[in-house]
Order: structure tokens, then C-alpha cells, then sequence
């Protein structure tokens, strides 16, 4: 498995034409929580997380990362999912 540091670099990967602050885990995690909860979209436009979700796996799966990363990225897609589902008092 890769640090945190590995992680969040992979994560940056994704999003060749975007910046963002995620040089640590925690910031990736910011930054994911983001993207599933569609906020960069007006909100009459908005996916659900489940939506995102399915839709960040697909970018993983296609993108030319290392398998053991893209692993990582769809582990903390999936607990960052669970931790949004969790916060706002859904069943999983």
C-alpha cells in the first residue's frame, strides 16, 4: 500500500486540467467528499453521491494508473461515501 502522500498524488492524477490542494490525505479526502457530493454543480443539476460515486470509479478504472492505486482511490471513494452516508443518518 502507498502513504498518504501516494495517495493523494494519485488522486491529483485524476484531474489533469484541475487544481487542487491535495497534497495530504486529509486534503484529497476534502476534495473527494466534494466531488461526491457534486458541489462544483449548480444545485438544480446536482447528482447523488451514489451517482458520483459510480461515475469516480468509472474515471479510476479508465485512467492510467498503477492497479494497487487505482485499489486505494476506490477504497477511499467507498469510505468516503460511507462516512457521507453515515453524516447525514443514512443506512448503508
Amino acid at each position: 500500500m502507498g502513504t498518504d502522500k501516494d495517495i493523494a498524488k494519485a488522486y491529483q492524477a485524476l484531474w489533469n486540467n484541475r487544481t487542487l490542494p491535495a497534497s495530504t490525505l486529509e486534503e484529497a479526502e476534502k476534495a473527494i467528499d466534494l466531488e461526491l457530493l457534486d458541489q462544483r454543480t449548480h444545485p438544480r443539476l446536482r447528482k447523488t453521491p451514489e451517482e458520483k460515486f459510480a461515475l469516480a470509479v468509472q474515471r479510476i478504472v479508465d485512467s492510467r494508473l498503477q492497479p494497487i492505486e487505482k485499489y486505494e482511490l476506490v477504497e477511499l471513494h467507498t469510505k468516503r461515501l460511507q462516512f457521507l452516508r453515515e453524516e447525514r443518518g443514512e443506512q448503508l
